[in-house]
């Protein structure tokens, strides 16, 4: 770090200045992937049950969010065009489907809820694209971009956070889209700096049911250590919420018995996501039931909007009408 460095963040702003530099990180990548999947899987599959067995733990993550360990199947990856790969791994058994069924864009519509910002809840109620609605906020005729602004907002990223994110974005453009980004939303903004001065205040902040995280060092002299309780103080009131509201989901899902029967077995939860393996000819009937569930399990300002997915493994997936 105090010379010539290949770190990935130093690689990445040589990014298109070089060949090597891209083909740097596809080695980087497919050999963590070899590593942490390829070679490990196949290795931990249970001898009597043919299938991996993960441990999810309740108490580890600080939001209440449910962790996946031996091996972690919660970041088996979605993204990158090779991790994807992985995922065709992952198949239903015979005479079964997978199904996968998730929140979307629970934390901004959280963020909508939690700040009663009127602009959110509208386009939320309207049944509206966010991301197409904060670029034209920000006149900048650019989903991708405003939907990581969204994002980074949410976790509280800085300018010089969002213009690392962003390949060319500068600094003073990305301190540009905030301050127009807090004059479109100006009630998240006004929450979001409550939420910071009254965890400053309190040692702690909580969520709209209770939960607390202690961020004493939200308090501290030194810059970098603020900085980071001050983006946990943003996250954790809508991180943790949907922690709760999908833990919540789980709950009502099994005592309506459609965890572990031998039609319907709930496989995996993956944040926001829960995996089940369906018996094929009863796709219809309990997958309208497990929306139902999911979209009604708490009340929100705006619409909980579940969406289902179905395939024969966990790549290829094709989208259910609700």
């Amino acid at each position: 770090k105090t010379g010539l460095s290949t770190a990935a963040t130093e690689l990445e702003k040589l990014r298109g200045l070089h060949p090597i530099v891209d083909l740097l990180f596809d080695w980087r990548e497919l050999t963590k992937l070899k590593n942490t999947y390829l070679d490990a899987l196949p290795d931990l599959i249970n001898k009597d049950t043919g299938r991996l067995h993960t441990s999810f733990n309740q108490t580890i993550a600080a939001t209440g969010r449910l962790s996946s360990s031996d091996p972690n199947l919660q970041n088996i990856p979605v993204r990158a065009e090779f991790g994807r790969k992985v995922r065709r791994a992952f198949v239903a058994e015979k005479g079964y489907r997978l199904v996968s069924v998730d929140y979307s864009q629970i934390e901004l519509r959280l963020a909508a809820h939690v700040s009663g910002d009127e602009k959110m809840i509208k386009v939320f109620q309207e049944g509206g694209d966010i991301h197409e609605a904060t670029s034209g906020e920000l006149r900048i005729n650019d989903r991708r971009l405003a939907k990581t602004i969204n994002f980074a907002v949410l976790y509280g990223a800085s300018a010089y956070g969002i213009s690392s994110r962003i390949q060319g974005v500068s600094t003073a453009q990305a301190e540009d889209f905030i301050s127009r980004y807090f004059e479109a939303y100006a009630k998240l903004a006004a929450w979001l700096k409550k939420t910071v001065a009254d965890t400053k205040a309190a040692g702690f902040v909580k969520n709209e049911i209770g939960r607390i995280r202690f961020l004493p060092e939200i308090n501290s002299s030194q810059f970098q250590v603020r900085a980071a309780a001050e983006r946990a103080a943003v996250n954790m009131p809508l991180q943790s919420l949907a922690a709760d509201i999908i833990k919540m989901a789980m709950n009502k899902l099994a005592e309506e018995n459609l965890t572990s029967r031998d039609d319907c077995r709930l496989l995996l939860q993956v944040h926001d996501e829960l995996v089940f393996e369906v018996l094929e000819n009863k796709i219809e009937t309990h997958v309208p039931q497990i929306v139902k569930i999911m979209s009604e399990i708490y009340k929100l300002k705006v619409p909980l909007l579940v969406e289902a997915k179905v395939g024969d493994n966990w790549e290829e997936m094709t989208r259910v009408q609700n």
